[in-house]
Order: C-alpha cells, then structure tokens, then sequence
C-alpha cells in the first residue's frame, strides 16, 4: 500500500435480537443480507451452553463468533471472515443493586491491513448507571490504544439524554442527521440503537426496516458504511 491507495471500506451493524425469542431465523437472513464486516449484538441468548448457541448462530448469519453472551449480559461481536481478529475482551461492568449486570465486548481487528478497535455495549435501564457505564467504558476503549475505534450498541435512551450527548461528543454519531426511531418495531418512537465513529469517516447509515427486520426481533437493525483510513 502506498499513502495514495484508496481507503478501506468498513460496513458495521448493531443489533439488539431479543434473546433470538420472536424469529431467530429472520435475525440471521437479515444479517446474511446486510453483510457486514463487524456487527455488535445484544441480548443473545445467555444461558444454557450458549457458547455453541452463539457459535450456531454466527453460521447461520455466514459469520464468525468472536465473544460474549453469558459472561457479558448477552452482548456479543462477530465478525466477517475477511476481517482478522487480534484481540478480544469481555468485560462485566460495576453491578448496580437490583438491576441486570451489563457487559462489554471490545475487539482489536484488522482488515486490509488497517487496524481499528470495535466495541459492542448494551447499557441499562438506569441514567446514573449508564452514566458510570459510559466512564469505565472510555477507560477500557483507550487502553487499546488505537486511533480508530467503532462502537455500537442499545444505549437505553435517547440522542437528548445526558450518557448519548457525552458519548456523541467523543465520537462521530453516525445516525446524528437520521432520526428514524429503532425501538419499537410495533410502534417505533425512538431512537435508542446507535453507532459511534472516530478516526473514520462514516459514508452512509440507515435504519432497516425490511419485512424480515420487522418480525426477527423488537427492534430494527442499524447499519453504516465506513471509510477506514489508511
């Protein structure tokens, strides 16, 4: 590569699947159809083996498991096989009382020689919590040390709140002139599903609402296409 080849293109997904309880199928034809080199899964299914569940299910979607499930609260990364992957941690974030433990996956990867971390985060149903999540968060990202860095995931709240706006303010939020809500797919009427961008470019995002997107779980996908620098 010289410095005036072309960059590299990089097409992300963050998906809360809902256990894989309303059409387990459809989330996989959906994943099959977006294609993407990395995408950020919440709430897979959590107990009983779900190692080899989540494995099972990474082939069904034509992807490779990379981590999570059981040990993160569900949330989980896989990735596409023309994607390396160097390094993979799963992280239990600081329990609240009362509350469901949260978890987080952070990657290292590579693909067409340019390196990148990418993060899959499911954050609670509490804004103190969310809040305490998103420092420790931050803390574990930059230790990898990476100029580019992906994040995807369900943040349990909107653009407006406190946790989104601090998080937007250190990343590019890529569905910030988009405001297609992603929660519920019954009654959509927020958007609370996003993907964060730094040291990229993000070309195109969209909210997909495809008929299988719209029976695989309750809510829709969100998918951005990137320019990874070289």
């Amino acid at each position: 590569m010289t410095a005036t080849d072309p960059a590299g293109t990089l097409r992300v997904v963050t998906y809360n699947v809902r256990g894989l309880r309303d059409d387990g199928a459809a989330v996989a034809r959906v994943l099959r159809d977006l294609d993407p080199d990395v995408a950020f899964v919440q709430e897979l299914p959590k107990v009983v083996l779900w190692r080899g569940r989540a494995a099972s299910f990474a082939r069904r979607a034509d992807l490779l498991y990379a981590a999570g499930g059981g040990t993160t609260g569900g949330t989980a990364l896989f990735t596409a096989v023309r994607v390396d992957l160097r390094e993979v941690q799963e992280h239990r974030l600081r329990r609240t009382p009362g509350l469901s433990r949260r978890g987080l996956v952070l990657a290292r990867l590579e693909k067409d020689g340019v390196a990148f971390a990418a993060g899959s985060l499911h954050l609670g149903l509490d804004a103190g919590e969310r809040a305490r999540h998103l420092t420790d968060l931050t803390g574990l990202v930059n230790r990898l040390g990476l100029a580019t860095t992906v994040l995807g995931g369900d943040l349990n709240e909107a653009p407006s709140a406190l946790t989104w706006t601090r998080l937007a303010s250190q990343y590019t939020d890529a569905g910030a002139a988009d405001p297609t809500p992603t929660f519920p797919v019954a009654d959509p009427r927020e958007r609370i599903d996003g993907i964060f961008v730094r040291g990229a470019d993000v070309t195109s995002y969209r909210v997909v609402d495809t008929p299988d997107a719209c029976v695989a779980s309750d809510h829709f996908p969100v998918v951005a296409e990137l320019t990874l620098p070289r």
